[in-house]
C-alpha cells in the first residue's frame, strides 16, 4: 500500500465513518427481500412501486451512507480539510438517511404519499447537514489534489441538485406541486443522482484509492481535470433539455456524451488496474473491475434499446460493486489504523495488532463478491426467466449477511484489542 501524499494522522474518529458504513448491510437486505417478494414487478417497469422501493433502499439506504462516510474519511486524509464537528455530522446524516430511506421505500410499497413526503424531508434534512459540513470542509484544500478536490466538490453540488429535485417530485406526488413534464423531471433527478453524485464521487475516490491499494500508475492528470466539469456541464444541459418536447435528439446526444465521459474513466480504471504492481487478484479487485464492466454493459443496453429497468440494474450493480469492494478494503485499514494510533498514543507497543487479512478473511470477501455477482446475473435474467429475479433477491440478502458479518468481525477484533489496551493500563497502575 502506497500512503505517499496522504495524512492518516488527520483521519477523523473511526466511529464517524463506521456509523454510516453500517447502514449498508440492512438496506441491502431490505432491497433483496423486496426482490425476493416481487422480483417480477421490479423488472416489469421502472415505475412500479416495488422498483421504486428497491431503488431508494439501495441508493438512499445502502449507497449514500457509504459515500458520505467515505467523504468524511477522505477529506482530511487526502485534502487536509476535516469536516467540522464530524461526529455530529455523521450521526445526523446516518439518522436522516436511515429513517428517510425506510419511510420512502415503505411509502412506495404501501402507496402512501404522506410517507414519501415525510421520508423525503427526513432524508433531505440529514443530507443538508452533510452538505453544510461538506461546504465547510471542501472550501479549501491542497493545491496538489486540486483536480480530485473539484471532482468531489461537484459531486456534492450534484447531490444538492438531486435532493432538490427529489423533494419537488415528492411534493408533486402528494399533490402539493404541479410539475409539467413530470417524467422528464424524474429522468433528470435520476441523472443527477447516478451520473452526478454517485458517478462523480466514485470516479473521484476511485482515481485516488485504486493506485493507493494496488500500487498502480496514477490516472492521467488531464482526465482528473476534465472529467468533473464535463459531467457537470452535460448534466446542466440535460436538465435544460429534459422537459422540452422538441429537443429529444439533442437530449439523446447529451446522454450519449455523458455515458462516454464515464466510460472513459472506467476504461482508464481498467487500464490502471491491469498495470498494478500487486499481481495477485482478490475479491475487491474483481468487484472493482466488475463495476467498470457493468457501466459498459449499461451503455450497450441503453444504446441497444433495452428496457430502462435493465439499464438501471446494471448501473446500480456497478455502484454497489465498487462501494462494497471499497468497504472491504477501507474498513480493515481504518480498523488497523485506529488501533495503531491508540497503541502509539497509550504506549502499548508490546500489544500485537491483528493483520489486515485477519480483520477480513479472504473466504468471507470471496463470498460477498460471489453472491453480489450471482445476484446481479440472476436479476438480469429476470425478463427471460421470471423466477431468477426472486432468486437474485435471495442472493442479495445473503450478500448483505456476509457483508454485515465481515463488518461485525472487524468491529469485534477492534474492541478486543482496545480491551487489551485497557487491561494492560490497569495492570501497570496496580503494579
Amino acid at each position: 500500500m502506497n500512503l505517499g501524499g496522504l495524512s492518516p494522522d488527520k483521519a477523523p474518529p473511526v466511529d464517524a465513518p463506521l456509523g454510516l458504513f453500517y447502514l449498508m448491510p440492512p438496506f441491502l437486505a431490505l432491497a433483496g427481500l423486496v426482490l425476493a417478494w416481487q422480483g417480477d414487478q421490479v423488472l416489469l417497469s421502472r415505475w412500479s412501486p416495488a422498483a421504486l422501493a428497491v431503488t431508494h433502499f439501495l441508493v438512499l439506504g445502502a449507497l449514500a451512507p457509504v459515500m458520505c462516510g467515505a467523504l468524511l474519511q477522505i477529506s482530511p486524509v487526502l485534502f487536509g480539510t476535516p469536516f467540522p464537528r464530524v461526529r455530529l455530522v455523521a450521526r445526523l446524516t446516518s439518522t436522516g438517511l436511515g429513517i428517510g430511506a425506510l419511510l420512502i421505500g415503505t411509502g412506495f410499497l404501501a402507496g402512501y404519499p404522506s410517507m414519501l413526503l415525510s421520508g423525503g424531508a427526513v432524508a433531505a434534512a440529514g443530507l443538508v447537514v452533510f452538505l453544510a459540513g461538506s461546504w465547510r470542509a471542501l472550501a479549501h484544500g491542497s493545491a496538489a489534489t486540486a483536480a480530485s478536490l473539484w471532482t468531489v466538490r461537484l459531486s456534492a453540488a450534484a447531490l444538492a441538485v438531486t435532493v432538490l429535485f427529489g423533494l419537488m417530485l415528492a411534493l408533486s406526488r402528494a399533490g402539493w406541486l404541479a410539475l409539467p413534464g413530470h417524467l422528464g423531471w424524474v429522468d433528470t433527478h435520476v441523472s443527477w443522482g447516478l451520473a452526478g453524485w454517485i458517478g462523480l464521487l466514485l470516479a473521484g475516490v476511485g482515481m485516488e484509492i485504486i493506485p493507493l491499494f494496488y500500487i498502480s500508475p496514477p490516472f492521467a492528470a488531464w482526465l482528473k481535470r476534465a472529467l468533473p466539469f464535463a459531467v457537470f456541464g452535460l448534466l446542466v444541459l440535460i436538465t435544460l433539455l429534459a422537459t422540452q418536447v422538441h429537443a429529444v435528439p439533442m437530449l439523446n446526444a447529451a446522454v450519449v456524451a455523458l455515458f462516454l465521459v464515464h466510460l472513459l474513466y472506467n476504461a482508464a480504471a481498467l487500464y490502471v488496474e491491469q498495470r498494478r504492481q500487486r499481481p495477485r487478484r482478490d475479491a475487491n479487485l474483481w468487484l472493482w473491475q466488475g463495476s467498470h464492466l457493468a457501466v459498459f454493459g449499461a451503455f450497450a443496453a441503453w444504446f441497444g434499446g433495452a428496457a430502462q429497468s435493465l439499464v438501471g440494474v446494471l448501473l446500480l450493480a456497478a455502484a454497489l460493486a465498487f462501494m462494497i469492494g471499497s468497504l472491504m478494503k477501507i474498513v480493515p485499514f481504518l480498523t488497523w489504523l485506529d488501533l495503531h494510533q491508540r497503541r502509539a498514543a497509550g504506549g502499548h507497543l508490546h500489544v500485537s495488532l491483528p493483520r489486515l487479512g485477519m480483520l477480513l478473511p479472504e473466504k468471507v470477501a470471496n463470498g460477498v463478491a460471489f453472491t453480489l455477482g450471482a445476484a446481479t446475473i440472476a436479476v438480469l435474467l429476470g425478463p427471460f426467466l421470471p423466477l431468477t429475479a426472486r432468486l437474485g433477491g435471495g442472493l442479495l440478502v445473503l450478500c448483505a449477511m456476509l457483508l454485515g458479518l465481515s463488518l461485525a468481525r472487524a468491529g469485534r477484533a477492534r474492541n478486543t484489542v482496545i480491551d487489551r489496551f485497557g487491561s494492560v493500563s490497569y495492570t501497570h497502575l496496580t503494579l
